[in-house]
């Protein structure tokens, strides 16, 4: 995966990515059946069918005969033609049937259940939750069904073919996968998985009672999920607001008492007026300087009373 990309890029990415398996069976059909029908066409005895026939899957089209005598002009003559004819119809049988494999049986890890799940997240807006339960609902059954029909089939064919082993191996494998999707579930740890990394946002909505606030997702569980599959927002238990109350009290001048005192005296002398020569007019022009001061000490409170 390119790094720097979002859980939901990653989703479509992997969407893409699991597409493209599936698709190539189409190109690789096309091919194989222009092959067989060239090869029909100009060499093939007139009882081989027609090369449309293979790509219907179960159509159970019959094969051509062979008489190695050359007596029957409607068969093949010699093992090369025979096993080249052959070789080709499987490989058009083979390409149907595993595009049917894993488009239409959802059995994780194989295709079909990845497309599923990706589709459920990006296309139906489920939750991460919703597409892990679709998911082991649809692969655990299917992965008990095919355990026991490789079980049956090494019964029946009595231990001369490797297939059922190998059937059953995939059987228990896609067991093993939903078993460990079923209990990152119950943990909580589901984002873990790379295809429910949307299980957990990256932020969280905190609200404070005035707003919602969003913050960094530090959170090591997956997110809340709400009724019907749907992913709830990641929020974080309430801040209590404390109410406004105005400002009651006492108050105290900057710089403190001494240097807004000298400060103020200073502003009240240089605006202020020579004092008269008497002595009662500086007497009354020094207890207006005081005044002033201190009345510039006084806080809002203080002034309005």
């Amino acid at each position: 995966r390119a790094s720097g990309r979002s859980p939901k890029q990653k989703l479509v990415d992997d969407l893409w990515i699991v597409g493209a398996g599936p698709a190539t069976h189409f190109p690789m059909t096309g091919i194989w059946w222009a092959i067989l029908a060239c090869f029909t066409a100009v060499l093939a005895p007139a009882s081989a069918v027609s090369a449309w026939r293979f790509i219907v899957p179960f159509s159970g089209a019959p094969m051509p005969c062979l008489d190695l005598s050359g007596h029957a002009p409607q068969c093949f003559h010699s093992y090369t033609g025979y096993l080249t004819y052959g070789f080709m119809v499987q490989a058009i049988q083979l390409n149907v049937m595993l595009f049917l494999f894993n488009v239409f049986f959802p059995m994780y890890p194989m295709d079909g259940a990845k497309l599923i799940v990706c589709s459920l997240q990006l296309f139906c807006g489920a939750s991460a939750q919703c597409a892990a339960r679709v998911l082991i609902y649809t692969s655990t059954p299917l992965a008990i069904l095919f355990i026991a029909m490789a079980f049956k089939s090494m019964h029946s064919a009595g231990g001369s073919s490797v297939q059922p082993e190998l059937s059953a191996y995939m059987g228990f494998m896609c067991l093993s996968e939903s078993y460990k999707i079923y209990k990152l579930m119950k943990e909580e740890r589901l984002y873990t998985h790379p295809l429910f990394e949307l299980a957990r946002s990256s932020t969280r909505e905190v609200d404070d009672g005035t707003g919602i606030a969003r913050r960094l997702n530090l959170s090591n569980r997956d997110d809340e999920e709400t009724g019907g599959g749907v992913p709830a927002r990641a929020r974080m238990p309430g801040v209590t607001a404390m109410e406004l109350k105005p400002f009651s009290g006492s108050g105290q001048a900057l710089g403190g008492q001494a240097t807004a005192g000298m400060s103020a005296a200073g502003q009240s002398l240089g605006s202020a007026p020579n004092p008269p020569g008497g002595g009662g007019g500086r007497s009354a022009w020094l207890t207006r300087v005081e005044a002033d001061s201190s009345n510039r000490q006084k806080t809002v409170r203080q002034l309005e009373e």
